[in-house]
């Protein structure tokens, strides 16, 4: 049997205040097993007056059969997310197939209320208990009949009705304003999906949690819901944060705008702060202005739009774990190890989301199936903000280890010369070494193989006729991809791969120059010329009209101080030497950007744990055709050793005992017999390997899941990327920024910080760090950022940094 306590882990129960009156529904008799097979994949149980959908032994919706119009949007949903057809849906659910019509024409026309049955004359409606709390405690505040009627989405008559029929006779003028839920009690936990979603996935909504003791000095928002209410020090909330209603006062007890959240009429909660003294990690906000102007929340919002009705919307999700990135909770499981109290007041909840509304949020944007969006629309805005990023792409391949039990296609680390299963990652990070985008592969493509597709994306992005030079490593060496790149509006620079004529000394000059504010110094040697490889190893000459046979580059060789020469090829002859090699040898800012990610972000964690079969039309190596290949390399190097051992012997021959061939054939026999047998064993080896294909379907792997990794990189790329700018602007004001500039970010961070509330405004004092130098650098860092006068995301608050002075030392 299924509890009930199992499934409300995944859904909630569904609203019925409007159909209180409406009969349950008619259903034919189950299977013996309980079940109702919808099709092959989908079934539901019935049990308990609940009914609980799963999709294989996935529950998907949980709804009251005694609410017959989230019923029917169960089934509209089902239909509209194609997991089954009007026909099977019909006959499981006991309708006809025209009535699936009529509910999922009118679903498109008028959402949820187009689900509902016309009202009834007769006997007058009545509210459930639940909503009659409601009523109890609104009238008690001193709220009107038109104010509840609205909020409760009934009519005013009903709400007389309710009144005269508790006993409740107003005594007093009523007041205009819902102040807000005093008492401790929570009303039924019920829900209404949000109309506007068209997919139909039911309304999960977090549960209340105990509420902290009240807090001096509170300041509240005015309610958009009343503009005429203009309470001293308050911050009117954001419109463009969604719904920015708000029914609280007390911003250690949102009590209120979660029940609001339950009954469907609030999208995101307002952020309220109280005065708080020695707020533990509320440093963290100094990253919060830079966040404003980078313009994640915008595009979270334009991809996703909303997260329905729920008290930690789309902006609090973002925000909450932007924050925890720079705080350096990697993952959503390690939200256990701090107090959610502390964290929301960060972020202006009484509670921080926790683990399973974390996962709740990621799942519920990953279905929307955006991240690839999400991704290339902030890659398209870091372009827009500035062009010059862009002069210069670094291109590599990341491989992410697995260790789980899926059939994952194997790939080698480069720091590990074994092969395992692995997915592997090509980050494309910008001039400054700063991440760009990412493309996960299906089979762990080489960079040879990715680099061209991912760059014709990339060129969407950047203004029509804008040359990128791109930088690679040898992975990505060929010269025939090379030659399609340049002829595809790109230039290349990458190093030479293979064993190359060492150059003479006298050949190298050194050369210095400054480029991106500093001086770097190489001893090179500039081939304006060089042959690379053939494009047409076929064609013996070149006729005219058409390619050329050979691809002819640039090569500029850097002469090190151990002696060693590095060849880096390129197509560009506009550069100077020095930049190209500073060019390429910056190509180490990714590796680094790799290992950071790695130590600080956990870039390589597993997001979600599940897997997607690959792609009908790839295919992988043939392990037999593989293990054959080795096995004839190792007979044909026995065949080269063999050879080698004659000819030495013919080499000492002496003439005087053996003067013909004759005569060295009969003396060597022995050695010339072990030679025969093993061409014959090449041969067949040969023969073997011919009737073996060399690569298969790929239909028996499978590869890692990528949205919730999408979305959870951009979070991340975004944390990265506000950390760098907040570096950049420590420059000039810490002497070893370029050594320890992070690790100070990492402190202030962590810091405490005392809150202020005052008219407009919320004041941050952090506290001093642990010297005077850091502490007149965090000074002036807040300086900087006071000067954007930014307002925190869905308030009107205007953030105020400030550092705590620096206690002497005794």
């Amino acid at each position: 049997m299924l509890s009930n306590k199992f499934a409300s882990a995944f859904v909630v129960t569904s609203m019925n205040a409007n159909n209180s009156t409406q009969q349950p529904l008619r259903l034919e008799e189950p299977p013996a097993d309980g079940r109702t097979y919808i099709n092959a994949s989908l079934w539901f149980v019935d049990q308990d007056g609940f009914r609980v959908v799963f999709r294989w032994h996935e529950p998907l919706y949980r709804v009251a059969l005694t609410d017959t119009v989230h019923v029917r949007q169960v089934a509209v949903s089902l239909r509209q997310s194609e997991l089954a057809t009007q026909a099977e849906i019909a006959k499981a659910f006991g309708h006809s197939e025209a009535t699936q019509r009529r509910w999922e024409r009118r679903y498109e026309e008028h959402g949820l209320e187009g689900l509902r049955d016309k009202s009834h004359t007769g006997r007058p409606r009545q509210l459930s208990q639940g909503q009659e709390s409601f009523v109890r405690k609104w009238f008690k505040a001193g709220v009107s009949n038109l104010e509840m009627a609205r909020r409760l989405g009934v009519g005013e008559t009903t709400i007389r009705r309710t009144l005269d029929r508790l006993g409740l006779k107003r005594q007093a003028p009523v007041a205009s304003r819902l102040p807000g839920m005093e008492e401790e009690t929570s009303p039924p936990a019920v829900a209404a999906p949000q109309a506007s979603d068209t997919e139909g996935r039911e309304l999960v909504v977090e549960p209340q949690q105990d509420n902290e003791p009240d807090t001096p000095a509170l300041r509240t928002p005015a309610s958009s819901s009343d503009p005429s209410s203009s309470a001293p020090n308050s911050s009117a909330p954001n419109s463009s944060s969604g719904s920015s209603l708000t029914i609280d006062r007390d911003p250690s007890d949102r009590s209120g705008d979660r029940a609001l959240a339950r009954l469907g009429l609030l999208e995101d909660a307002v952020p309220l702060f109280a005065d708080a003294e020695q707020l533990p990690r509320a440093g963290v906000l100094l990253a919060v202005p830079l966040l404003s102007s980078h313009g994640l929340l915008g595009v979270f919002q334009n991809v996703y739009g909303s997260l329905g009705p729920a008290f930690y919307g789309l902006r609090t999700t973002v925000v909450a774990l932007f924050l925890c990135a720079l705080l350096r909770i990697k993952r959503p499981e390690e939200l256990k190890e701090h107090c959610p109290r502390e964290l929301g007041r960060i972020i202006g909840l009484d509670r921080a989301p926790e683990v399973k509304t974390v996962r709740r949020k990621f799942s519920r944007m990953a279905a929307m199936e955006r991240g690839r969006s999400l991704m290339d629309q902030l890659a398209q805005r870091r372009i827009d903000q500035d062009g010059e990023r862009i002069a210069f792409l670094y291109m590599d391949g990341h491989v992410r280890e697995y260790h789980g039990k899926a059939p994952l296609s194997k790939a080698k680390k480069a720091q590990r010369q074994v092969a395992t299963p692995a997915a592997t990652d090509t980050w494309v990070n910008d001039t400054n070494g700063d991440p760009l985008l990412v493309v996960t592969s299906e089979m762990n493509a080489a960079l040879t193989q990715v680099l061209e597709p991912i760059l014709q994306e990339v060129k969407t992005l950047v203004p029509e006729g804008r040359r990128i030079t791109v930088i690679f490593d040898r992975g990505g060496y060929s010269p025939k991809l090379f030659a399609r790149l340049i002829d595809g509006g790109f230039d290349v620079i990458t190093y030479r791969k293979g064993k190359s004529r060492k150059l003479a000394r006298s050949r190298f000059r050194r050369q210095r120059r400054k480029i991106d504010g500093k001086w770097v110094s190489y001893s090179l040697c500039d081939r304006r010329r060089v042959r690379v490889g053939q494009l047409h190893p076929k064609r013996k000459k070149r006729t005219s009209g058409q390619s050329p046979r050979y691809l002819w580059l640039r090569e500029v060789r850097v002469l090190r101080d151990d002696g060693r020469q590095t060849p880096i090829l390129t197509n560009r002859t506009d550069l100077q030497p020095v930049e190209v090699a500073y060019r390429m040898f910056n190509r180490w800012r990714q590796e680094n950007f790799f290992k950071y990610m790695d130590e600080e972000f956990a870039l390589d964690a597993l997001v979600e744990y599940g897997v997607d079969e690959v792609s009908a039309e790839l295919d992988r190596p043939n392990p037999k055709w593989t293990k054959i290949d080795k096995r004839l390399k190792k007979a044909k190097a026995e065949v080269t050793r063999l050879e080698a051992e004659l000819g030495a012997e013919a080499a000492s021959n002496s003439e005087a005992a053996r003067r013909t061939m004759r005569g060295f054939k009969i003396a060597h026999a022995k050695l010339g017999k072990r030679l025969k047998r093993a061409k014959a064993h090449v041969e067949r080896l040969y023969e073997k390997r011919k009737a073996v294909p060399k690569r298969i379907p790929a239909s028996d792997l499978a590869t890692l899941k990528t949205e919730k990794k999408l979305i959870a990189d951009s979070l991340k790329m975004a944390a990265y990327q506000v950390e760098t700018e907040l570096l950049s602007m420590l420059q000039g004001h810490y002497a070893r920024c370029d050594d320890e500039g992070r690790t100070l970010l990492h402190s202030i961070f962590q810091s405490s910080a005392r809150l202020e509330v005052t008219d407009g405004e919320l004041r941050v004092t952090i506290a001093a760090q642990s010297s005077p130098h850091r502490t007149q650098a965090l000074a002036a860092l807040c300086e900087q950022l006071n000067a954007k006068a930014t307002h925190f995301p869905g308030t009107d608050l205007r953030l105020h940094f400030a550092v705590e002075p620096q206690s002497p030392v005794i």
